[in-house]
């Protein structure tokens, strides 16, 4: 029965977020973040990414429901419904412009998603790693990456402001962090996946703040140790299938 949940709690997270996108919650998901300019904000092609999170949300829901798949992913189902619920209730709320329960409700979705990961991180199979672990990998990278620029929003939502040479220096700082959590989840969960959501968002964030030198330097070094965490893992991956 759960694992039916499943699929039904990803057609929801879908056509949740289809009302958002088409301004049925009453508000634009894109306005509300204008609202609060802050130099972590990425350019916008940068939340194209959630159409390979749909999908990989998509394959994963139909994969969970393989007979021989019933048993093993028992364990993830309930932590996978919650954050659909997760997903659709921080929609909610950042229509109604509460940025801060929404930052409260994004980590609370980047704690799930890591509890999910951190049970797929050993894969039975190629068909594990590519229909589970990885589409998973990627949805958590992008949530991490969001929850920060959620935390900068939230700051300009609460009027904490900082001098331009200071807010240059915290926007540098943030940038470091996701870096560095992107690498150390990389080998953590040994997913590839991660560090390149984390690589696609620093570099929208390069191109949004294309007039902050010291942002896009950071960011460039950011996307570097992000794609080389990525590809260190693709060759470990072939060398363990080639032995």
């Amino acid at each position: 029965m759960r694992s039916f949940l499943v699929l039904a709690a990803t057609i929801g997270v879908i056509a949740f977020n289809w009302l958002a996108a088409t301004g049925r919650l009453g508000n634009d998901t894109a306005a509300i973040s204008d609202k609060y300019p802050t130099l972590m904000t990425p350019a916008g092609y940068a939340f194209s990414i959630w159409g390979l999170i749909y999908v990989g949300m998509i394959v994963f829901s139909i994969y969970q429901l393989l007979a021989s798949n019933l048993a093993r992913f028992r364990a993830v189902r309930s932590f996978y419904i919650f954050s659909c619920a997760l997903n659709c209730a921080w929609l909610y709320f950042w229509h109604r412009d509460q940025i801060a329960v929404c930052f409260v409700i994004i980590l609370a979705l980047a704690a799930t998603l890591f509890l999910i990961s951190n049970h797929l991180k050993d894969p039975e199979s190629l068909s594990d790693t590519w229909a589970a672990k990885e589409p998973f990998g990627l949805y958590f990278g992008w949530v991490t990456a969001a929850a920060i620029v959620n935390f900068a929003v939230m700051l300009k939502f609460l009027h904490i402001d900082f001098s331009p040479g200071a807010e240059d220096l915290f926007a540098v700082a943030l940038v470091v962090l996701a870096a560095t959590i992107a690498i150390v989840v990389r080998y953590k969960l040994t997913t590839y996946l991660f560090p390149m959501a984390v690589a696609w968002a620093l570099t929208a964030i390069a191109v949004k703040q294309s007039g902050h030198t010291m942002i896009v330097t950071a960011a460039a070094f950011g996307v570097i140790a992000c794609l080389i965490a990525a590809i260190s893992f693709v060759m470990n991956l072939r060398s363990s299938l080639n032995p």
